[in-house]
């Protein structure tokens, strides 16, 4: 270590910090954010270590119970009795995500609770695919989430350009 006089020393590290300064009444009573982020409003089968524990608050759940059709393949795993697919209360559970019967609304609910929630705000394609596999599944999942990414207004205006700036046009001598 090699000591440097203050007047020296343009850049200031730990030790050459001034102690006489007071911090225990710096970030009092400061709330950065704001309780109503932290409400959880997913509906969706939480699994704990082991443990189901569901919360129904808009009745997702519900409308998936009331809508028994059921496709091919999901009906064929049940059958096979693997382990992989099973029905619990109504719910079907395939890899331990809630199966989604094919019906639009229940779809698109289910779509927009997990995209326009205030502290996930409006995440991108890759992002909204790994919070719906959490807890959901139904074929061509991934394609909805496309067609709703790409159909959402506020996304397409917030979304960042890729491509470089067109340079300034050169008009050509005319002849």
């Amino acid at each position: 270590m090699k000591h440097i006089p203050g007047k020296t020393n343009t850049k200031a590290d730990i030790l050459s910090r001034k102690d006489q300064v007071n911090t225990k009444k710096d970030n009092k009573d400061v709330q950065l954010l704001k309780d109503k982020l932290w409400q959880q409003r997913t509906t969706a089968e939480i699994v704990i270590m082991g443990e189901n524990k569901t919360r129904e608050e808009n009745g997702i759940l519900k409308e998936i119970r009331r809508n028994a059709t059921r496709e091919k393949k999901v009906v064929q795993a049940l059958e096979r009795n693997n382990g992989i697919t099973w029905e619990k209360d109504g719910l079907v559970y395939i890899e331990g995500r809630i199966y989604v019967p094919n019906n639009k609304k229940i779809k698109e609910e289910i779509l927009k609770e997990n995209h326009d929630l205030v502290d996930v705000e409006h995440p991108e394609q890759q992002r909204m695919l790994e919070l719906l596999k959490r807890n959901y599944w139904w074929p061509g999942l991934k394609e909805d989430v496309k067609r709703y990414v790409q159909g959402c207004f506020k996304c397409q205006q917030n979304k960042f350009q890729h491509q470089r700036k067109a340079s300034k046009l050169h008009p050509l001598e005319i002849p």
